[in-house]
Order: C-alpha cells, then sequence, then structure tokens
C-alpha cells in the first residue's frame, strides 16, 4: 500500500527555494511509490487567522477545526496521512506565518484525558511529521531554531521528526536546479519519506 504524504506548504512565493524543494521531494516520493498532496497553506481561506483559543474543538468528538474553513477542511485529513511534512522559509528566526496559522489550528486534534491529565491525539499515532525548511543565512540564524520547534511538536504528539534543512539559500544564491548535490539529497529525503 503506498504512503499518503501531505505538504503543508508555508511560503508565499511560488518560485522559490522552498517550493523547489518541495518540487524535488514531491517528485522522488511519488516515483517510489507515495500519493502526495501539496497544500499551500499561503492561500488558503480562513475564517480565523490561527487558533483562537475558543476551545470549542474540545467539546466536539471530531478532530478538526471547529471553524468552517479551508484550514479546517485541510485539518481534518492529516490523521489518514502517513506523513505530514511542514515546508518553510526561515522568515526573522521562525516558521512563516502562512504556515504557523495551521499549525497552531491543529491543536484541534488534541483531546484531554480528565483521569489521566493529559492530552491525547489518537488519530496521529501512525503519523509521521517532516520538515522541510530553507534559510537564506546559515543554521544558526533560526534554521536551528524552527527544526528545534518542529522537533518539540513531534514530541508532544510522540511521533518521529524527519528534516531536511538547507542554509545559505538567499534570493542571491538560491536553491537552483543546477545543484545536483541537493536536489539528490531533496529526492533521497523524499524516496525515504515514501517508504
Amino acid at each position: 500500500m503506498s504512503k499518503k504524504i501531505m505538504i503543508l506548504n508555508g511560503s508565499p512565493n511560488e518560485t522559490g527555494n522552498t517550493m523547489t524543494l518541495i518540487g524535488w521531494v514531491a517528485d522522488a516520493a511519488r516515483e517510489a511509490g507515495a500519493e502526495v498532496e501539496i497544500v499551500d497553506a499561503a492561500r488558503l481561506e480562513c475564517e480565523v487567522p490561527g487558533c483562537i483559543a475558543c476551545f470549542a474543538c474540545r467539546k466536539s468528538e471530531e478532530f478538526r477545526c471547529v471553524h468552517d474553513d479551508d484550514a479546517s477542511e485541510v485539518i481534518a485529513r492529516v490523521p489518514a496521512m502517513d506523513v505530514v511534512v511542514f515546508a518553510t522559509p526561515v522568515y526573522f528566526m521562525g516558521i512563516s506565518a502562512q504556515l504557523k496559522r495551521v499549525i497552531d489550528r491543529m491543536f484541534s486534534l488534541f483531546k484531554y484525558d480528565d483521569e489521566k491529565g493529559r492530552s491525547y491525539a489518537p488519530g496521529l499515532r501512525e503519523t509521521e511529521l517532516a520538515l522541510i525548511a530553507t534559510a537564506g543565512g546559515g543554521e544558526e540564524d533560526g534554521l536551528d531554531l524552527v527544526n528545534k520547534n518542529v522537533e518539540i511538536i513531534a514530541r508532544f504528539t510522540g511521533l518521529t521528526l524527519r528534516s531536511l534543512l538547507v542554509p545559505n539559500a538567499s534570493s542571491e544564491h538560491g536553491v537552483r536546479a543546477e545543484n545536483a548535490e541537493l536536489r539528490e539529497r531533496a529526492g533521497d529525503f523524499g524516496r525515504d519519506l515514501a517508504k
């Protein structure tokens, strides 16, 4: 059975470094037999700008955000995925706002166990998390912080994380098709996600 992979693209730049890497990773994963869905987080129609802490999702039996919009529909499909990939450029030392507004609303995938006093997400037990991140500077210029943030999300949810981090991908030097080494690294990452 082929793996289902959802890539949440947090870059508003349709021809930028992050999109180039997403293309390489997705192509390799598809060639390895995976079903790949790319969701453009920057272009989702959202009723609310991110999680607004209404806690209505805690009262619902469903694992989705109660606000009826594109982000809610995407989040509702996450538990059916084998792999969810967060893809983002580093913006001001962090995840792009376009992606963050979707990640924050993934809080709706959790319920709270009153007896055990902790959150749980039964629909995510078999899901893997992955990260594709690009930065104009070095790893210490925010790429490490983005990776650490997603590592903490993975740990909180009890999931594993795989990362493809690309430092020094400035607009001047960018991720280019002629960079065979990086393209191969991205292909390996995609094939690994499809396993």
